[in-house]
């Protein structure tokens, strides 16, 4: 198999599509894609799951025989904008609710340096956020400690034994 790139794999996804789950036979659809470029297109698409191929290559390489291709759920994850359940089988929720993140902001605040009167101001602040204030500064802290953890991975090689 030659180097398959990007755009000779997509080219052959995208093509199926329409067709959905459907067992595609008609080697027009691929009409325009070089026959080499196909074969291995295919090959490289089937052994990554996201198509299913019924065609068949010779012991000697030399001969390839169409039976077609069938686009699989994964491949039509693939294609979608927000990568389908795919996306969502790899997705790891964590729910903390407002309350519960505000609660333990103030008391890290309570925990840190500075004055009561500062300290009141911040807690006060953190109080009154909405949700998607709340959001937008929880990923960012999350993404604060993360970067700022000293001892990160020593606390992590604990942490997962």
């Amino acid at each position: 198999m030659s180097a398959v790139t990007r755009s000779d794999w997509m080219g052959v996804l995208l093509r199926l599509r329409p067709y959905g789950f459907r067992h595609v036979t008609d080697l027009e659809v691929f009409n325009g894609i070089e026959r080499d470029i196909l074969k291995d297109g295919i090959s490289y698409l089937a052994s990554h799951r996201l198509i299913i191929s019924y065609c068949q290559e010779s012991c000697m390489g030399d001969h390839w025989s169409w039976g077609g291709v069938q686009l699989t759920p994964k491949g039509l994850d693939y294609l979608s904008s927000d990568g389908g359940l795919t996306a969502e089988e790899k997705t790891i929720t964590v729910k903390l609710d407002g309350d519960t993140i505000k609660a333990l902001l103030c008391r890290a605040v309570d925990q840190g340096e500075g004055s009561q009167q500062e300290k009141s101001g911040i807690k006060q602040k953190v109080k009154s956020l909405g949700s998607e204030a709340l959001k937008d500064l929880t990923s960012s802290l999350i993404s604060k400690g993360i970067e700022n953890a000293p001892d990160l991975i020593q606390w992590l090689g604990t942490a997962l034994g």
